[in-house]
């Protein structure tokens, strides 16, 4: 898999149509509702959002400037309205592009891989790292296998330690804020969720680090946020290095 795509579309038979053209790359999640949809986002991130702004009713412009308020995922509208005010209030509201109904299968892949690749060209500009693999001494973390190591053995995380760990990954070496943390976690609606947050990562702590009172891994920037160890190796030198699967501990 790709990636995972949310669709907000109530349009029965256009959401069968992209699962059918999408669902053997990515990971589909579909909603009916806009206030659904924002659920399902603002918990759980995608990799892109498809959006029909004017389906069920016309508010999709708000739902996508409430999207860009906090976060920088893609956004795809999608929409039988094909006049170029649709498309221009789609876009001035922070869609990345627009795409008219119907449309064509081999379109709006590529136009959602154009997408993504934009958007991974960002995140490269802003130093956010797309390497497979993150290794810190005697830490390991394989993005795409979701699996941890340390010193070879298999570390056993619950869905936000790892979402927490990978994200501190990709950030290697900078200092993530509370706020940005609790957001890219939890979404929006948890802005008070500090303490969860530092829950979190002293549990992280205990079963990465030889003594979480002293780590070398995860460090405490006070009154701001966390950063982890500079990735000391490169895609290219891991790629041929074995991984373990990590298992989610619900």
């Amino acid at each position: 898999m790709n990636g995972k795509i949310v669709i907000i579309d109530s349009d029965r038979r256009s959401v069968k149509l992209m699962r059918n053209i999408l669902s053997d790359r990515y990971e589909i999640i579909s909603s009916a509702s806009f206030g659904e949809g924002y659920l399902m986002i603002s918990s759980d991130l995608p990799d892109i959002i498809i959006i029909d702004p004017q389906f069920p009713k016309s508010d999709g412009i708000s739902f996508i400037k409430s999207v860009r308020e906090w976060s920088d995922c893609p956004i795809i509208a999608v929409s039988e309205n094909g006049t170029e005010h649709a498309a221009v209030s789609a876009i001035n509201a922070g869609a990345d592009d627009y795409i008219r109904k119907p449309f064509f299968q081999n379109e709006l892949s590529a136009r959602i891989e154009a997408c993504m690749r934009r958007f991974s060209a960002l995140e490269a500009a802003r130093g956010v790292s797309k390497a497979a693999y993150y290794v810190s001494g005697g830490l390991r973390l394989d993005f795409n296998n979701y699996a941890v190591t340390v010193d070879e053995k298999p570390v056993h995380l619950t869905k936000n330690e790892f979402k927490i760990l990978s994200l501190l990954c990709r950030h290697s070496g900078k200092v993530l804020t509370y706020d940005f943390i609790i957001k890219s976690v939890w979404g929006p609606r948890n802005a008070d969720s500090t303490g969860i947050l530092r829950v979190n990562v002293t549990n992280l702590r205990k079963k990465i680090e030889k003594d979480p009172l002293h780590p070398e891994y995860i460090f405490t920037e006070n009154g701001i946020g966390y950063k982890i160890a500079q990735n000391e190796i490169s895609r290219q030198q891991l790629s041929a290095k074995p991984h373990r699967r990590l298992t989610y501990n619900n």
